[in-house]
């Protein structure tokens, strides 16, 4: 969901929510299939479970149960060793802050009211190596038996951290990357080392090859004008330092200088998916050479409905990955969001229709895990009805309209949507991701 994702080894067969597998369902003499209670955990089936179900000319999608947790994101703390460029905190007025371990504990022992919760993120707006019991929290989640990832900037991954990471048994680790040369990275990455940060990548890979445990790495690269060029070697980079997944994203403006560097002003502020011009393009397997490569890319240029084999050609828009993959958010403080875009105060810019437009986005939080458990925010009607509204999506257009003053926040729209609405929201649109 949004974005580009790609796998350097093809052995390593696997899609953007983990490693694929196939179910071949059976049905009994009245028809009804039978479902095996692994794929009903993954489906999120409970009693009275409502599936949504598209059926496309060629397929038929099946989509889990959204009011059944999935994924639990948690940050553990805003406190961050280096200062990027992208960083929000260049103009960031929130409190910074890191989760107290009885606050973590108390969570931890909420979790177990979740019978289909799959994994736990640890990231968030800071760097979650930066917090001294990270080891600890990854153990305790492991102890849960689900899947444990983080994402971090690698400059911490010393010998002992990654030790710590192999004898905790953390399941992914996404590192950011911005270049693929020293002066780009550095340059972006402000207090980064990029010879230091390839070093300890190639420790795990060297771990990897040894243990029994193995960790998957991936690559985070927030691209802009300024690295663009490194996309091309991208892939050297990932096996050099033993990656088999890369996730690219747009830059998050929260400045002007970060407007400024946006590779997708344009696409962004002009499309909207529900609005798809009806010409639909299917094309084979073609290879990309001096021969092809300017027609294709006038052809995908002006053209948003475009496959390969009926493989769609992009991202899809109007969507919530963190509703669709059934997520919430565990602030620091204990605070549950439903999102990362609803995480946190900030403020946004972009081109939309004059320059360095901004847009006011208010945190949204449904409660406290110090104070209610999570299980009963979860399941809150507030909740659930806020999870209903993002799946149906049904907000005005605002990341391509800055046409009124509802546009500069997130609190009201010209659809009669109160906060908060979600159609200014640039993960909505596929223009930003994060693992």
């Amino acid at each position: 969901m949004g974005g580009f994702y790609y796998y350097p080894e093809k052995s390593y067969q696997v899609n953007k929510e983990g490693e694929s597998k196939e179910y071949k369902l059976t049905s009994d003499a009245n028809g009804n299939i039978i479902v095996p209670d692994e794929l009903k955990r993954r489906l999120g089936l409970k009693d009275r479970a409502e599936l949504k179900v598209v059926v496309h000319k060629d397929r038929i999608e099946l989509f889990p149960n959204i009011h059944s947790l999935s994924k639990v994101y948690i940050e553990p703390t805003t406190l961050c060793n280096l200062t990027c460029q992208t960083c929000v905190r260049n103009t960031w007025k929130e409190p910074i802050g890191e989760m107290s371990l009885d606050t973590f504990d108390n969570l931890v022992e909420q979790l177990k009211d979740f019978q289909d919760l799959e994994a736990v993120m640890f990231g968030g707006f800071g760097e979650p190596t930066y917090h001294k019991k990270i080891l600890y929290m990854i153990g305790r989640i492991k102890s849960l038996g689900i899947n444990v990832e983080m994402t971090t900037n690698g400059t911490l991954l010393d010998e002992d951290m990654v030790k710590g990471l192999f004898a905790n048994k953390l399941d992914t680790l996404w590192v950011s990357i911005d270049g693929v040369d020293e002066g780009i990275f550095e340059n972006i990455r402000k207090g980064a080392s990029y010879k230091s940060v390839t070093e300890n990548l190639q420790l795990i890979k060297s771990i990897n090859e040894k243990s029994r445990h193995k960790i998957k790495v991936g690559i985070a690269f927030v691209v802009m004008k300024e690295n663009v060029n490194s996309l091309g070697n991208l892939h050297k980079l990932a096996h050099k330092v033993g990656a088999n997944m890369i996730s690219i994203s747009n830059v998050l403006p929260y400045s002007r200088d970060m407007a400024d560097q946006m590779l997708c002003n344009f696409v962004a502020s002009s499309y909207d998916s529900r609005s798809l011009p009806p010409l639909a393009i299917s094309l084979p397997l073609i290879d990309l050479n001096q021969y092809t490569k300017e027609p294709l890319f006038r052809l995908l240029s002006y053209n948003y409905n475009v496959s390969i084999i009926t493989n769609q050609i992009g991202t899809e828009t109007s969507k919530c990955k963190f509703i669709k993959e059934r997520c919430t958010f565990i602030r620091w403080d204990g605070m549950v969001s439903p999102c990362m875009a609803l995480l946190h105060f900030n403020s946004t810019y972009s081109y939309i229709s004059t320059p360095y437009f901004k847009r006011n986005v208010t945190a949204y939080t449904l409660g406290n895990v110090n104070e209610s458990k999570l299980i009963d925010i979860w399941n809150s009607e507030e909740y659930k009805s806020f999870r209903n509204k993002v799946d149906d999506y049904e907000f005005s257009p605002c990341h391509a309209c800055a046409s009124c003053e509802l546009n500069k926040e997130n609190k009201e729209d010209c659809f009669g949507n109160t906060f908060p609405t979600c159609g200014g929201c640039l993960w909505g649109q596929g223009v930003i991701q994060c693992p």
